[in-house]
């Protein structure tokens, strides 16, 4: 399915004028105390129907706002002078494109996808349940980044493929100093201003960097999904790292998952649950319960490429 998503930047009052035309309410607003957050609004215009305006905002000053229209294919945005061009870019890499993509009717999955031979595997979980460190460890050993953060994928004669999609990890610092990785292997996910005021809940999401070993994403055919695993609570002495997990196990946690819940339309539930029920039918499904001691990663890594080797033709 070919799918294609339009940019354009308005300048100030461009944007001002349009978002007069069209009358939004909220459906979900970030807590007013924090530094910086996403507000989400919905509306109607005439002639393109349902519209959506996500804000971005620094202190509840809107700092960079996006109209999407047309069912997830156009979106207009704005920004104030103070927001770089890099932190434009991963707003529109991340929930931009992806709310966009499930508009557009697309199956797109919360996971990180690494290449194992001439598939992929995803790794789905909760977050924080250490999706980015386990990719990342992967990325280590000389397995290619396919995408990260969503999968956006597609069934063809009972086989799923995955498309390339993002392929720089997003990980915190932790992660980076627990894995080695230098700081000229990262770059910033955002770039924030000098005085930029601190807090726990943003530094999470703003101090994080993308980590990238291979040359920047071109063009390339979707690849086979080969395994899913899908990772559990930590353990500090897991006797066996990959454990069964059963489909209907699986596809609750891939409904408790789904992709910003609350905003997409009842045709994209429906086609959520029954893409979600045919994947855990068509491709093997792993429990993972890591050691909570990063430094035995390794053992989670071997054992997962073992279950890998076994369910691969």
């Amino acid at each position: 399915m070919s799918t294609t998503v339009t940019f354009r930047r308005l300048d100030f009052e461009e944007f001002v004028e349009l978002k007069a035309k069209i009358a939004f309410h909220a459906i979900r607003l970030s807590p007013s105390i924090s530094a910086f957050g996403e507000n989400i609004y919905t509306g109607s215009i005439s002639g393109n129907g349902k519209c959506f305006l996500f804000e971005y905002h620094e202190a509840q000053i809107p700092a960079a706002s996006f109209i999407i229209l047309q069912a997830g294919r156009l979106v207009f945005y704005h920004h104030a002078s103070t927001v770089s061009p890099v932190s434009i870019q991963s707003l529109i890499r991340g929930n931009i494109t992806k709310f966009c993509l499930q508009e557009q009717g697309r199956f797109c999955l919360h996971a990180a996808a690494m290449c194992v031979g001439d598939g992929t595997v995803l790794f789905v979980g909760r977050k924080g349940a250490g999706k980015s460190t386990l990719a990342a460890f992967f990325h280590t050993r000389g397995h290619a980044v396919w995408c990260d953060d969503y999968a956006v994928l597609q069934q063809q004669d009972g086989t799923f493929y995955a498309e390339r999609g993002e392929t720089a990890l997003k990980i915190n610092p932790d992660t980076a100093d627990s894995l080695n990785i230098t700081a000229a292997q990262r770059r910033p996910v955002f770039e924030l201003p000098e005085n930029w005021p601190r807090s726990i809940p943003s530094d999470g999401l703003t101090r994080k960097t993308y980590f990238s070993l291979q040359p920047a994403a071109s063009h390339a055919l979707p690849r086979p999904v080969t395994a899913i695993f899908f990772i559990g609570p930590r353990s500090p002495d897991p006797p066996n790292p990959v454990i069964p997990i059963g489909k209907t196990a699986a596809l609750a946690v891939l409904m408790d998952e789904m992709l910003l819940p609350g905003l997409n339309s009842r045709n994209y539930m429906e086609l959520y649950f029954k893409s979600a029920a045919d994947l855990v039918d068509n491709v093997p499904c792993y429990g993972l319960e890591a050691p909570d001691d990063v430094s035995r990663i390794h053992e989670a890594y071997h054992s997962m490429l073992e279950k890998i080797s076994r369910s691969t033709p």
